[in-house]
């Protein structure tokens, strides 16, 4: 599965979405994340990158107690996929893999929870893979995936996100999406914080 919705998301940006305007998706802006969303099979995969300016207002490495909090109050946040995205009830989707990376900034932290559960009071762990050297240098990012076993994945046609809501330096998300229905790409901002895969 991955690798077909992967070769798919590839070739999306010639296919605009009607009533959405389009954009290629292209290099670290701040205010604007990055999402790829694939439907197949009954899963839903979504990916969002965003810019560390937008979701804890700095991008060099958190030195102080309090960038340091910052960061994690951002990763627990993340780690909730109601924080981040809404899906329609009638898709009967059921989370089964949450994972959250920083990129950037402050090395490498991995995030990862599984779900086979209601994932109110979770854990997680923290793993760092290195202190990067130049990290005063580089852009972080926070990377978050989430997969979903759905039900009916013909009732995703509208997916909201409370992203906005949660953090209020983002500005606004470009999409590229595969469903069954077909491919898409789009952007969309925290007045209209909607995707729309119809």
């Amino acid at each position: 599965m991955k690798t077909m919705s992967l070769a798919l998301l590839a070739s999306v940006a010639a296919a605009p979405l009607l009533a959405q305007e389009t954009r290629e998706i292209g290099a670290h802006v701040h205010g604007v994340s990055t999402l790829e969303l694939a439907v197949e099979d009954g899963i839903l995969d979504i990916n969002l990158t965003s810019p560390g300016m937008d979701i804890v207002g700095f991008e060099y490495a958190a030195s102080t107690d309090a960038d340091k909090d910052a960061v994690e109050a951002a990763i627990r946040q993340m780690l909730t996929p109601e924080n981040i995205v809404a899906l329609p009830e009638a898709a009967g989707c059921r989370v089964t893999e949450v994972l959250v990376h920083l990129h950037g900034g402050e090395g490498h932290h991995d995030h990862a929870h599984e779900e086979e559960h209601d994932h109110e009071g979770h854990d997680h762990e923290e793993h760092e893979e290195g202190k990067d050297h130049e990290a005063e240098s580089e852009h972080s990012a926070f990377h978050a995936r989430y997969v979903f076993d759905c039900d009916h994945t013909d009732a995703l046609t509208m997916i909201g996100f409370p992203f906005f809501a949660q953090f209020e330096n983002a500005q606004e998300i470009e999409a590229e999406f595969v469903t069954d229905a077909g491919a898409g790409a789009a952007e969309f901002d925290r007045d209209t914080p909607e995707l729309s895969l119809n």
